[in-house]
């Protein structure tokens, strides 16, 4: 394999295509370091979840693809997309920390039939990136949807929050919201991008794992 051109999707320490796949206490790394996309994982199938484990890689960390995946109390880091994919994922109580010499957390790819792709729900977005050097995403393809519930965030977070991906069309497009944001990177509301939402509690409280993951409840612990 030395010297062939293996493409984002070919560089993955660790491959998912099954469904029903569970993970716990495991930590996924791709060591390559700073070499641009790297994946630490790259996720297919259907109802995939993930408990108190670690993914770490610089760009490009985790892939989402296939339907489903649940992340529970894990912790990810990475540079720039290090979060991305057409999935829908909640992630809950995880730790995010992002790496110097990164920009981005998140580069959804959401299609436009699907209302749900990820959501945060209080986790800690941490990192040793510089003040103001991050968003929290932008949009891979143009109706990428996500939203931070209850996040407590960093200064490395930028006033704006969010990236358009240089193409003004993605602000009609793309969904970014977030609800009760706390911590130095949760900037005043006026600050973010205009085309952001702030939801109000009302909204927020549509944002359930039965909502988003539909007819699959992940299990709180491995079904023997």
């Amino acid at each position: 394999m030395k010297g062939r051109d293996i493409g984002t999707s070919g560089s993955a320490s660790f491959y998912v295509r099954s469904t029903d796949f569970w993970a716990e206490n495991l930590t996924f790394e791709n060591a390559a370091g700073p070499v641009g996309q790297a994946l630490a994982i790259w996720i297919g199938g259907d109802r995939v979840q993930f408990k108190n484990c670690r993914f770490l890689e610089n760009q490009d960390t985790i892939y989402t693809g296939g339907r489903r995946q649940y992340f529970d109390h894990c912790y990810i880091e990475g540079t720039t997309d290090y979060i991305f994919g057409n999935s829908t994922a909640w992630f809950e109580q995880c730790e995010l920390l992002c790496r110097k010499g990164g920009s981005y957390i998140t580069a959804a790819s959401t299609p436009d039939t699907v209302r749900y792709s990820y959501v945060f729900n209080r986790c800690h977005i941490t990192g040793d990136a510089p003040v103001g050097s991050y968003y929290l995403g932008r949009p891979w393809r143009p109706n990428a949807k996500v939203v931070f519930l209850r996040c407590e965030l960093g200064p490395h977070i930028r006033p704006a929050g969010w990236h358009n991906w240089g193409k003004s069309s993605n602000e009609s497009t793309a969904y970014y919201a977030e609800f009760a944001s706390a911590g130095s990177g949760a900037t005043d509301a006026t600050q973010r991008v205009g085309w952001s939402h702030q939801l109000i509690k009302a909204q927020a409280q549509r944002y359930t794992p039965k909502n988003v993951l539909g007819d699959w409840k992940p299990a709180k612990s491995y079904p023997i």
